[in-house]
């Protein structure tokens, strides 16, 4: 319901970049996807509803926020409850080879809001 003098609340569209790569995450109580640039998204949906017929849900991005510098996104955990997770964390599943026993996720230029594939990297601490 609209209130008067606010403006609906409207989900951003994932715009098309080009050569921007997504793939899905696993795990989750919810079908995300995640990007070689760092951008989440909810993809497209059907859901059956109760009384016949089909509800479609468009694909958005998911709004991000930054916490010590580290972009941050709020997923649905499959118990119902959301939980914050480092976008780069989510990057890096998607994108580079399994953790190694031991090893930190690295920024190769040093700043922590370039979550771009590219970017990242598993090291040791010394």
């Amino acid at each position: 319901m609209n209130t008067p003098g606010k403006k609906p609340r409207r989900r951003r569209a994932p715009d098309v970049r080009p050569g921007e790569t997504w793939r899905a995450l696993e795990g989750w109580g919810a079908p995300y996807e995640v990007s070689d640039l760092g951008r989440v998204r909810k993809p497209a949906v059907v859901v059956d509803r109760r009384r016949g017929g089909a509800q479609h849900y468009r694909p958005f991005l998911l709004a991000s926020y930054l916490r010590n510098g580290t972009p941050m996104v709020q997923l649905l955990r499959a118990d119902g409850a959301h939980r914050g997770v480092r976008a780069a964390l989510l990057v890096a599943s998607a994108f580079l080879p399994p953790k190694p026993r031991g090893a930190v996720l690295s920024f190769l230029s040093g700043d922590r809001a370039d979550v771009r594939a590219a970017n990242l990297a598993w090291s040791f601490r010394p």
